[in-house]
């Protein structure tokens, strides 16, 4: 990002802070959080502390930052280098995001550019560019209602197995729109909060899918069909059985009245038992969640404070009172329809509050703000001179 860029859209971020401050979401334990921010000049900020909302609003709104982040865990002195902090207990935090699904969309709207020999191509970025061999590639991911509906499915089936499998309450699970391609589902609850790393790992392992495997259905190769009828689970099961008995009740929706133990019992003596259990495995996976492991799992881990931008797209981190119903690239936008002049390198189409933006390239024009500071934000235009 160039200097210009950096200070017009600090300037922008400064003056929605001033006027919106007291809707940043105040985190509870605020005393006992680790805060940090990215400037726009790419510096990170690490290890501040705060006593009150009020520190909190004063800081934001002096450093007018890219990005805000709070620990979700709390301290004995959250403003001490992470060995020295005394980690004290945190949240149970999930990461769902729409660029680890492999959405197809993906493929039409996402781009790259190689930081060494400037080739920039259209779809999912490379491990090495394929003109240099280099690895400095810089992705830009722009999200399209496709991949954000595939983000609130994924939430929507954590929730459920939140609420159903581990007997959490709604109104303990608070659900937010990340301000980019994906939702923040974080349980403040006192049964998780002294969860270490190996208990948070298996949580994901569960809500995944990964744990659940055939001979959780009582099969194994030495299965017989006489004894298999009597193990394999009904749709009314709770946990992960029901729930690999509903999903292949569903697929054959429209087979007749079919009970899940015989659809299972059938599928297994059509296929044998080593394509029954990459079927099972299969299964696990579509019908759990897909959520960023490294997130869960990290207790000392940061995530961008809710009520605030993301430097990267303008858009809100947004609590989502009602996830169905929540349309990100119209609840989350920040910004209005103000006019400003930007040189657009190359972008594709995208959407922001119901109007079509796009595709550019190499062209002067005159954005509202929200598209402009969308596509600043991610280097894929510059301020005009």
């Amino acid at each position: 990002m160039d200097k210009k860029t950096a200070i017009v859209l600090k300037k922008k971020f400064k003056e929605y802070y001033y006027d919106h401050v007291e809707q940043i979401e105040v985190p509870p334990h605020i005393d006992e959080r680790e805060f940090g921010y990215m400037t726009f000049d790419r510096i990170m900020m690490r290890h501040l502390s705060f006593q009150n909302s009020g520190d909190m609003q004063a800081q934001i709104l002096k450093a007018s930052p890219a990005s805000v982040y709070y620990s979700t865990s709390f301290y004995e002195g959250p403003s001490r280098q992470m060995h020295e902090k005394g980690w004290k207990g945190g949240d149970l935090v999930f990461d769902i995001d729409a660029d680890t699904l492999s959405s197809p969309c993906r493929q039409i709207h996402d781009k790259w550019i190689c930081r060494i020999c400037g080739m920039q191509k259209v779809g999912i970025k490379p491990n090495k560019c394929p003109g240099c061999k280099g690895t400095r590639i810089h992705e830009v991911n722009i999200a399209c209602d496709i991949c954000l509906d595939a983000a609130k499915n994924e939430a929507l089936k954590l929730q459920d197995i939140l609420i159903n499998d581990f007997g959490i309450q709604k109104t303990e699970i608070d659900i937010f729109f990340s301000g980019s391609m994906g939702y923040h589902l974080s349980i403040a609850n006192s049964d998780f909060a002294e969860a270490n790393q190996a208990v948070r790992s298996d949580i994901v392992d569960y809500v995944s899918g990964q744990a659940f495997i055939s001979e959780s259905l009582g099969v194994s190769r030495k299965s017989t069909y006489e004894n298999m009828i009597d193990r394999f689970p009904s749709e009314k099961e709770k946990g992960w059985r029901g729930r690999i008995a509903r999903y292949f009740k569903a697929q054959k929706n429209g087979e007749g009245s079919k009970d899940a133990p015989v659809i299972l019992i059938e599928l297994y003596r059509n296929v044998g038992y080593r394509k029954f259990r990459l079927a099972i495995e299969d299964a696990a996976k579509k019908s759990g969640a897909t959520v960023d492991p490294s997130v869960t799992t990290d207790i000392h881990r940061i995530l961008r404070l809710p009520g605030t931008l993301h430097g990267k797209t303008g858009l809100l981190k947004k609590r989502c009172k009602d996830l169905e119903s929540f349309s990100p690239m119209e609840d989350a936008v920040a910004f209005g329809h103000d006019p400003m002049k930007v040189l657009v390198d190359n972008s594709p189409k995208f959407s922001l509050f119901g109007e079509q933006f796009g595709p550019f390239k190499s062209e002067s024009i005159e954005l509202p703000t929200m598209a402009a500071i969308y596509l600043l934000g991610q280097d894929m235009a510059t301020v005009e001179e």
